[in-house]
């Protein structure tokens, strides 16, 4: 095999890591909606919990599981 075909094999493979892993991220496709939150970044909960002086643990403010932005990476 000749270099000008080993050149464009090598330059085919890199546009093609390019396109299935590099692209969709930069377009930002490959984020999920988080399901603590259920995208609006913020929590709201209350389970029991006996330990607690009210009984229950609540847990307000930004969502620990996608930091408060409502989309999560797979």
């Amino acid at each position: 095999m000749s270099t000008e075909v080993l050149g464009s094999v090598l330059v085919g493979g890199v546009l093609v890591v390019l396109a299935v892993y590099v692209f969709p991220r930069l377009l930002g496709g490959a984020t999920l909606i988080c399901t603590r939150c259920e995208g609006t970044g913020q929590i709201d909960e209350r389970w029991p919990d006996p330990s607690k002086p009210t009984g229950f643990h609540t847990a307000t403010g930004a969502c620990p599981k996608c930091k408060g932005k409502g989309r999560i990476k797979p």
